[in-house]
């Protein structure tokens, strides 16, 4: 009798314990699920990570940004509305450096068009080249300009196609 006692005993506490752990596994994997955004290109999704040069010839990562908010603009010197907006990316550039960071990406065109035309419009923000269009390819850019305003921790919370007024951008950067 003892004998089955202690047996029902063991069992019950091996149930118990065995129990606690998987509930706690599963409790684990929730949390992990819940922390890590899914990566993609729409509102909400992880911006998927890049590396492109600048016009200084540095490999440039778009998380090398995480920390401030960015917004990502694919563009080309050639498109009228791209240079429509440039002075407006440029003012937004230099008064909200503590902000957010601009990350122009030129879509298609060699080193030198893009640097002459930053030069001329003297631009300081960040351009970096998409010269195979690989990376606006990974964005499916369809139209530009196209913008992805991503949070602090790069997840993307307003995307636009078309040239942005400052008032438009600081309203889509949420820094209003």
């Amino acid at each position: 009798m003892k004998k089955k006692i202690s047996v029902t005993i063991i069992i019950f506490l091996i149930l118990v314990v065995g129990s606690y752990f998987y509930l706690q596994t599963d409790k684990k994997e929730k949390i992990v699920k819940e922390e890590t955004p899914e990566i993609g290109i729409e509102v909400g999704q992880q911006a998927p990570d890049f590396e492109l040069f600048n016009l200084s010839n540095q490999p440039v990562k778009l998380s090398d940004y995480r920390g401030k908010k960015v917004l990502l603009n694919f563009w080309a010197s050639w498109c009228p509305p791209c240079r429509q907006e440039m002075p407006d990316l440029q003012k937004l550039f230099k008064n909200n450096q503590t902000e957010i960071n601009i990350v122009a990406v030129n879509i298609g065109e060699d080193k030198a068009t893009v640097f002459d035309y930053a030069l001329s419009n003297k631009l300081s923000f960040p351009i970096l080249l998409d010269s195979n269009r690989s990376i606006s390819q990974q964005y499916l850019v369809r139209g530009i300009p196209s913008s992805y305003f991503l949070d602090e921790n790069g997840i993307i919370i307003n995307q636009t196609v078309g040239a942005m007024s400052y008032q438009k951008m600081t309203e889509l950067a949420q820094l209003e």
